[in-house]
């Protein structure tokens, strides 16, 4: 056998089986006599494709097996093997059953063989001499269809692996979304039971009945109950961060209190393992502008990461130091287990842990840190001399000096205490209060009632809109997910009543969706539970304040 990888072809190019790289298409020549092959070979040459030669039948299978061919043309007086036999052997492998075979005969059979070539897929029956511009016109023909067939397979392959893509990315888009519900329905069931402990605590609390040091047990519930609810909303904060999303509220804070008071909520653990913790509060200037919940999360973060991986009777420092001028760095330092070289570089991405994983944790809380430091304008950076020497996080943030009309962080403080108890403003203003919750609903009454507010309790959308055809209303708090319905319905039929009094979500649900949804509802403002009784303050004054006067 020999084929065109063995010469040049007519335009100068070396041809044959394994020069597949342009678009040329592969003929296959079977005929026993060589003087009849080169004819055959150069009547086609001129149409610049692959041609591969097979003295027999045999030698013509071998080829089958090895690649596929655009067209056979085929001799049929062969020995051992001829054409018919040779194309009935073809047309049983799946990969050459429709390609075309023209036959090649210098006898004029009958009809008889005709049909015989015609049954075996013969797509056209030449008798020697062969007229080189009649075999030349066939094969082109059927070079084409060739071409365009295996065109329109590779797009339709392409196509159907598009839509595999597509059909792939649809259902990740899906996972990823019922994982992003799972997670909202998750924190929304583990904040609700929090909102009244939160209550609760804050109103005993204040309570002047209440001795002293009963009343700082209740701060610490209040403070750690606020802490809890940031760490369940660490799954959704992850999510907020890759997609842009993450928010701070700002205003003047002192870093040395953050940093006091987010060592006091690890004050048991540090006990428990008999950890010596030295302040070196040396900045003078401390005042910032900050989240003070937020980098109280963080203070506590890189505390209780210290408290976790320091060795019992070790040492924690916290220190403060204002390196240049309009600066803070706060540094935490333990004598613990250290951090290995290979692990500083990606330790604050997320899942990372830089401890064994028997410590526990989801690797998130630096991640989270790192977004909310660099949020205030900050950096932070972590440094271990090595296993079993220690690690210091170091957080750098400006500072703010306030200015002479500008209240400090403690007369902020003392301010918003003193009016948390006020009665005097608030008298005689009405809220409709919506929650299915009964602990939130009891002691949410109990402290609008405390600073003066009328307030009338529904758990149901129907019960609501019952009482508000009853009674005249200033203020609406609702809870979105209610058991007949949800607040943004009762809010749109409570308009449709012509009912146009302000409204509060109030809600365990708190992606930037589901405030969306509610603003889009017309509550003008989305508190996420457990919700301070500060804030909550705050925000229905600002809101009656608004509307000038009770309305209906």
């Amino acid at each position: 056998m020999t084929n065109t990888a063995d010469r040049e072809t007519s335009d100068g190019r070396i041809g044959g089986a394994g020069d597949l790289a342009d678009d040329r298409a592969n003929i296959l020549l079977v005929d026993d006599r060589a003087d009849k092959l080169m004819a055959l070979e150069t009547i086609l040459s001129s149409l610049g494709q692959n041609l591969l030669l097979a003295h027999s039948g045999t030698e013509a299978l071998r080829l089958l097996l090895q690649q596929d061919f655009a067209l056979i043309v085929l001799d049929v007086s062969m020995p051992v093997m001829d054409g018919f036999e040779t194309a009935s052997l073809i047309r049983q492998r799946k990969n050459s059953e429709l390609t075309p075979i023209i036959f090649i005969s210098a006898v004029n059979y009958s009809d008889i063989h005709l049909s015989r070539g015609y049954s075996l897929g013969a797509v056209d029956y030449i008798l020697a001499p062969i007229v080189p511009e009649i075999l030349r016109a066939k094969a082109s023909f059927f070079i084409e269809l060739h071409k365009k067939t295996e065109q329109l397979k590779r797009h339709a392959e392409m196509q159907a692996q598009l839509i595999r893509e597509q059909a792939a990315r649809a259902e990740a888009e899906a996972a990823n979304k019922a994982k992003d519900r799972f997670i909202a329905m998750l924190s929304h069931e583990l904040r609700t039971p929090l909102t009244p402990v939160l209550l609760a605590s804050s109103l005993l609390s204040r309570d002047q009945s209440v001795p002293d040091h009963v009343r700082e047990a209740f701060n610490v519930i209040v403070r750690n109950v606020q802490l809890e609810a940031r760490l369940i909303d660490d799954l959704l904060d992850v999510t907020r961060i890759s997609q842009g999303k993450f928010s701070l509220t700002f205003e003047l804070a002192d870093a040395h209190e953050l940093l006091r008071c987010a060592c006091e909520i690890c004050s048991n653990e540090i006990s428990a393992k008999n950890l010596t913790v030295q302040f070196e509060l040396g900045a003078l200037e401390h005042a910032i502008r900050a989240d003070p919940a937020r980098l109280q999360q963080v203070f506590w973060n890189l505390i209780k990461n210290a408290v976790k991986f320091t060795f019992p009777a070790g040492q924690i420092t916290l220190r403060s130091s204002n390196p240049d001028e309009n600066w803070v760095r706060l540094e935490v330092i333990d004598s613990g287990i250290g951090i290995a070289s290979d692990a500083l570089s990606k330790i604050f991405d997320p899942f990372e842990q830089a401890g064994p994983a028997s410590y526990g944790g989801l690797g998130l809380g630096l991640t989270i840190s790192k977004a909310i430091v660099e949020l205030h304008g900050g950096r932070i950076s972590a440094f271990s001399p090595g296993v079993d020497h220690g690690s210091n996080f170091v957080i750098e943030l400006p500072s703010a000096v306030p200015s002479s009309t500008e209240p400090s962080p403690l007369q902020i403080e003392h301010a918003s205490s003193a009016s948390d108890m006020t009665d005097n403003v608030a008298t005689h203003y009405r809220i409709l209060l919506v929650d299915d919750h009964l602990d939130t609903v009891r002691w949410m009454q109990l402290f609008l009632e405390a600073i003066g507010y009328l307030v009338t309790t529904a758990e149901s959308v129907n019960a609501a809109l019952r009482i508000a055809d009853q009674q005249k209303f200033d203020l609406l708090v609702s809870d979105i997910a209610l058991p007949d319905g949800k607040g943004e319905d009762l809010l749109l039929e409570l308009r449709e009543k012509g009912h146009n009094f302000p409204s509060i979500a109030l809600s365990g649900y708190g992606t930037e969706e589901d405030i969306a949804r509610s603003r889009a509802a017309g509550f003008q403002v989305h508190l996420v539970k457990p919700v301070s009784p500060q804030h909550l303050h705050a925000s229905i004054d600002q809101l009656l304040s608004r509307s000038g006067s009770a309305s209906g």
